[in-house]
């Protein structure tokens, strides 16, 4: 069974100004365009939201007895 998230990011201007490079590469982006821009905030979006899931669902899981393996990866 999957569960799939479609992330929209909808300011990736505002995200990428905020940042001011603390997420790993959008610093080069300032003289993108916006599609590529709003590429680079939802591929990190992406990114972070796999990390948590690799750590917080498996301790989430466990706490209920249920033994499931997950597999995470981004599709673009």
């Amino acid at each position: 069974m999957k569960v799939i998230i479609d992330i929209d990011v909808l300011n990736p201007e505002d995200v990428m100004k905020s940042h001011k490079g603390e997420i790993i590469g959008l610093m080069a982006g300032i003289m993108l365009s916006h599609e590529k821009k709003k590429h680079k905030v939802e591929k990190a979006v992406c990114e972070e939201l796999v990390n948590i899931l690799r750590v917080e669902l498996p301790k989430a899981l466990k706490e209920e007895l249920i033994e499931a393996e997950a597999h995470y990866y981004i599709e673009e």
